[in-house]
């Protein structure tokens, strides 16, 4: 009985983890939000910060801080120019990404990529369940 409690712990621990959410500045992030909000300040220009409200000072510190990627939106919470105003602004943003335009390391969108993820997937359960049904054949006729 204790492993059963433990694996159905450990699954619907997982499942929560996979819907990650934070508050940072007394701004609350949905998994999404969070997401979008980092390809927002890694990879748009100057002028997409200017266009949202941001300041020369905030766009300042975030271009020269992004040489390293961010990876979490407390990198970018830490920055001193950065405050909960300006957090908020770039959280309405990230709605309004195009993720169309994202394109990974062959070139390919997000929405190419998951064909190919799911097409994949198909196609693999297709060679299971074929080879599985000729087990089943095949043991019928012995």
């Amino acid at each position: 009985m204790r492993k059963l409690f433990l694996l159905s712990f450990l699954f619907f621990s997982s499942l929560v983890s996979l819907q990650a959410s934070g508050t940072y500045s007394g701004i609350y992030f949905t998994d999404y939000e969070e997401q979008a909000s980092l390809y927002f300040c890694n990879y748009y220009s100057e002028k997409d910060f200017l266009d949202i409200g941001l300041s020369n000072t905030d766009i300042t510190s975030l271009v020269n801080n992004r040489i390293n990627l961010f990876i979490s939106i407390t990198e970018i919470d830490n920055l001193s120019a950065i405050d909960s105003l300006d957090l908020d602004k770039i959280k309405k943003q990230s709605h309004l990404i195009d993720w169309n335009v994202y394109s990974d390391d062959f070139g390919m969108t997000l929405h190419q990529t998951n064909f190919l993820y799911g097409l994949t997937g198909v196609l693999i359960g297709f060679v299971f369940l074929f080879g599985f049904i000729q087990i089943i054949i095949s043991e019928e006729h012995k």
